[in-house]
């Protein structure tokens, strides 16, 4: 589905909340919710799931980013994050996952 081509629907619901794209003010909420998600300590979250790893992508490819939005509150309580990279089935992936992601 190509859901970037076409203007975002709110998708507001009865109990107030939203699908949105994810914008840099919410990077901090993202890396807690991931830690929250995974039960990650919070020295190791950072690393893991940095800010502006997140912040990175968003800029990078910011139609594959997307949360929900408890808009009462103000707080993330879902996401996705995405990414695009060319991929050959006929090669060996063997490359890590940082230098994959361009670390982050």
């Amino acid at each position: 589905m190509i859901a970037h081509k076409y203007q975002y629907k709110n998708r507001q619901t009865p109990d107030t909340t939203t699908v949105v794209p994810a914008t840099a003010e919410y990077a901090e909420q993202i890396r807690d919710l991931a830690a929250a998600a995974y039960d990650i300590e919070p020295a190791l979250a950072e690393e893991w799931f940095s800010p502006a790893q997140y912040r990175s992508r968003m800029s990078h490819f910011p139609e594959g980013q997307t949360i929900a939005l408890d808009t009462t509150h103000g707080r993330v309580v879902g996401m996705t994050s995405s990414m695009r990279f060319r991929f050959s089935p006929e090669v060996t992936f063997l490359e890590d996952w940082d230098r994959t992601t361009g670390y982050g």
